[in-house]
């Protein structure tokens, strides 16, 4: 007995309880740069290292991934700025180990206090353990010391995936070339920013990789890493509605009860409270900031400016005095920094799209960090449009496409209708950051809002093109009722009165909301459509018709500047030659077309509606008209001046393609626009509702019609 207490004891001196690291945080780390913050960071310049200190074990926090730098392509979409993913984590002890956990807000039990409930909850569903760290010292008060420096030189965003996907070769991460980006490698009170700079190397490149990089086999990138302290909880999150379009985080509550969906969600939206609770109007405690990337030049950053500042007087009317604004970003700011709402100025070889994502607290819904980016190349599609019209503005025969800051017109120039649009375009995004999502039928209730796609409205007054009210200047009334719904502050007792109140009053007032997926070309409802206008879109497909065809009679050299390479006829003709496939399309729904609503029991809404087959036929005839060989054809007149591609000038999407090189080819022309006619009547979805509605009902049209 005596030698076995002897091994006891033994074992209990050689195998310590509690395993401790070697030294001590201020020890290992007495030579290394210090930067004091949230999760204080340590450069170890010899080694190249950069240590982390976890000081909140087992505390949760908020992990966001981002791209710095971007590869330049569209069709890739890794740009600068772009946001990647969000996560709640937390850093556990295990040993002499911390582990790097994301935990899963998706799944709870929300309103139990029972915790076995939500520890059935937690256990039915996994976490996911992302890294291991060994610890290099800890101090007595549990803060641990780990080197991050791997786990952060890695492709956090989906680098690697992205391009294999596009055919864009076999690429990994090269740690040789890769390193910490200390200049934006920082540590503040509330969140810890770490950037770093990731070369892609790969041995077969793809033709877009190489066209972007200086050496397509080393594409050097910069990732940016944020550690943010969780929001505190004096935010309150709110459910949506479905007749109101707002972003929002869903998640199932198991703790519900079975006479409910376990689907839950949260609206999302930015932390508005207001100063003086109790006022009617009141300034907020802290105002919605948005910074204004100090690249964006003139006339661009005007427009954007006074775009983005919309929102400001639309807040009014959710009872906010001074609740948004716009700056200019201090020239130390850091974009990528979780603290600040940036409007940034993204460059691309190709034309793309503008986005307005954000970061959010996938617990609450909260908006952390907003994060727009604006795409240069929309302006350049916005001239083209602009300059297609330009021989028929004023109807005179002298008129010029001038220098583009000129003024052309009595009523229009090109910088008004360009900035007009751009305008919008900054409202529409940052709208999304404020949570808005996309109202595609707002156009058709007096252009009621900025997250509708806007068509410009192109005008046909007295023979003459008239461009003077091509954008609406401002927002609509469905903005309004969105961010009343969103950001209206409630007592407690009276927020679920209150918000259906602003939707009776939306409803009362025939305010509508249709969203993505609606919107399809193969869909059914004519008004959910992007870039049209007009309370009728089967009507405003004939009165389109009739703008295009003075667009075509007076379609020439004027269209370019004097000097220019004939050849750019070609792309300034595209939007004249097309200007009518979106009210093609619109109209192409009625066809077979179904009116609905998000509706809900009780509210008055008829959630469906087969369209009149009178309109269907309609719609039907003037599609067809469109298909006439005299609205398909292109004079020769217009032939005549269609240059072949110039040394030295580059064609891209914005240009008719040709068969018959170096001819322009007018039957390929009328090709694209047919085919896209035909293939959208003949649309699957279309020939089975045709079938089902005329069963329905027996005038409705049958697909042998």
């Amino acid at each position: 007995m005596s030698r076995f207490i002897v091994a006891v004891v033994l074992a209990a001196v050689l195998i310590p309880c509690h395993t401790t690291a070697q030294e001590s945080i201020t020890r290992y780390t007495r030579d290394f740069e210090k930067r004091e913050g949230y999760f204080p960071l340590y450069w170890d310049s010899e080694g190249s290292r950069l240590l982390l200190e976890i000081p909140h074990l087992n505390q949760e926090f908020l992990y966001l991934t981002s791209l710095a730098t971007g590869l330049g392509s569209n069709v890739l979409g890794l740009d600068r700025g772009m946001v990647a993913d969000q996560a709640v984590a937390k850093f556990e002890r295990h040993g002499q180990k911390a582990l790097l956990v994301l935990t899963n807000p998706r799944f709870r039990a929300e309103n139990t206090d029972n915790p076995a409930l939500i520890r059935s909850v937690e256990e039915s569903f996994p976490t996911s353990t992302v890294a291991a760290f060994e610890l290099l010292g800890e101090e007595e008060d549990g803060s641990v010391l780990v080197d991050a420096t791997a786990y952060f030189l890695a492709d956090h965003v989906g680098v690697i995936d992205r391009l294999r996907i596009a055919n864009q070769g076999n690429f990994s991460v090269d740690r040789d070339r890769s390193t910490v980006y200390l200049p934006r490698t920082r540590a503040f009170p509330t969140n810890t920013e770490v950037e770093v700079s990731l070369t892609f190397a790969s041995d077969d490149p793809g033709v877009i990789v190489q066209s972007h990089a200086p050496d397509g086999r080393a594409v050097t990138l910069r990732l940016h890493h944020s550690l943010v302290q969780l929001p505190d909880d004096r935010f309150t999150p709110r459910s949506g509605d479905p007749r109101i379009g707002t972003f929002g985080v869903s998640y199932l509550d198991f703790s519900k009860s079975f006479e409910d969906r376990y689907e839950s969600s949260y609206i999302s939206r930015h932390r508005l409270k207001k100063r003086n609770p109790g006022a009617l109007m009141s300034e907020p405690e802290q105002p919605i900031v948005y910074y204004l990337d100090g690249g964006i030049p003139e006339p661009y950053r005007t427009a954007f400016r006074e775009g983005a500042s919309w929102w400001n007087s639309v807040f009014e009317a959710a009872g906010f005095i001074d609740a948004f604004r716009v700056e200019d970003m201090p020239a130390d700011m850091d974009p990528m920094d979780a603290r600040y709402n940036v409007i940034q100025w993204v460059h691309r070889s190709d034309p793309g799209f503008s986005i307005g994502p954000s970061f959010t607290d996938p617990r609450t819904g909260e908006i952390i960090k907003a994060a727009v980016r604006m795409d240069t190349h929309r302006s350049l599609t916005d001239f083209n449009i602009y300059a297609g019209t330009t021989p028929t503005l004023g109807g005179a025969g002298d008129v010029e496409l001038g220098d583009w800051l000129t003024s052309l017109d009595s009523n229009t120039s090109a910088q008004e209708f360009v900035m007009a649009r751009r305008r919008q375009h900054a409202a529409h995004e940052v709208g999304h950051t404020l949570g808005l999502a996309h109202n595609y039928i707002a156009a058709s209730y007096g252009r009621a809002s900025v997250m509708d796609y806007p068509g410009p409205w192109i005008r046909l007054v007295a023979g003459k093109i008239d461009l003077t009210e091509a954008y609406r200047d401002g927002p609509g009334a469905y903005d309004s009722i969105a961010i009343r719904y969103a950001y209206t502050e409630f007592p407690s007792d009276e927020e679920e009165s209150g918000l259906q109140a602003i939707v009776g009053e939306a409803l009362a007032s025939g305010i509508k909301f249709n969203t993505d997926g609606d919107n399809a070309a193969w869909g059914s409802y004519p008004e959910v459509t992007q870039w049209i206008n007009g309370t009728d879109a089967v009507e405003e497909l004939a009165r389109v018709t009739e703008v295009r065809r003075a667009l075509m009679d007076a379609f020439d050299e004027r269209a370019i500047r004097k000097g220019e390479p004939l050849v750019l006829l070609n792309q300034r003709f595209v939007p004249v030659y097309l200007h009518h496939r979106y009210a093609l399309e619109a109209a192409i729904k009625a066809i077979g077309g179904m009116e609905f609503r998000y509706a809900l029991r009780g509210d008055g809404l008829s959630p469906t509606s087969i369209i009149d087959p009178g309109r269907q036929r309609r719609a039907l005839e003037l599609v067809l008209d469109a298909l006439e060989p005299e609205e398909l054809a292109v004079p020769e007149r217009i032939l005549s001046l269609m240059a072949p591609r110039a040394f030295g000038i580059t064609t891209n999407d914005w240009f008719f393609g040709s068969q018959a090189a170096p001819a322009f080819d007018q039957i390929g022309a009328a090709r694209t626009l047919s085919t896209m006619v035909v293939e959208n009547i003949l649309s699957p979805r279309r020939i089975a509702r045709l079938v089902a509605f005329s069963a329905r009902e027996g005038e409705s049209p049958a697909p042998e019609e």
